[in-house]
């Protein structure tokens, strides 16, 4: 982790996606706990928790993939990466990192155009929140 005197480009698009990804964390964690209360106590029910909770899921999963890609929390083929020398590693590292971005870019763009075409067709999903399809699927796209 940076020392507060060093300043990273995207430190603070890491933090924002931090906080984020822990406060769908917490929701998840809150949703879930209110509806075991609810069941278990009141014999009652949000009605919406899972649907919700599986939103905030998408959440999680999107908007943590920047910075685990920026602190290198994905698996690393470790074996390999110990035999190579600085500059190896170095170019490993890049390599790996250009992979990533072009895949991520594709891939985003499917994205946008999938959000676009739910946005167009005004898609809902068929719960009783009918919640706007586009509006859970443009995680996705922040995310990657």
């Amino acid at each position: 982790m940076s020392s507060s005197t060093e300043s990273r480009p995207l430190d603070l698009l890491e933090r924002v996606s931090l906080w984020t990804s822990a406060i769908c964390m917490t929701g998840m964690t809150v949703l879930m706990l209110a509806e075991i209360v609810l069941r278990g106590v009141f014999n009652s029910t949000t009605e919406h928790s899972d649907e919700l909770v599986g939103y905030l899921l998408v959440g999680v999963s999107f908007l943590s993939l920047a910075l685990c890609q920026s602190r290198g929390a994905f698996h690393r083929v470790e074996m390999v990466q110990m035999r190579l020398g600085p500059r190896g590693q170095l170019v490993s590292s890049l390599v790996f990192n250009l992979l990533s971005f072009t895949y991520i870019a594709i891939t985003d763009w499917y994205f946008v155009q999938f959000v676009m075409s739910s946005y167009r067709r005004e898609a809902m999903a068929s719960t009783t929140l009918a919640t706007p399809l586009w509006i859970p699927e443009s995680v996705m796209i922040v995310g990657a």
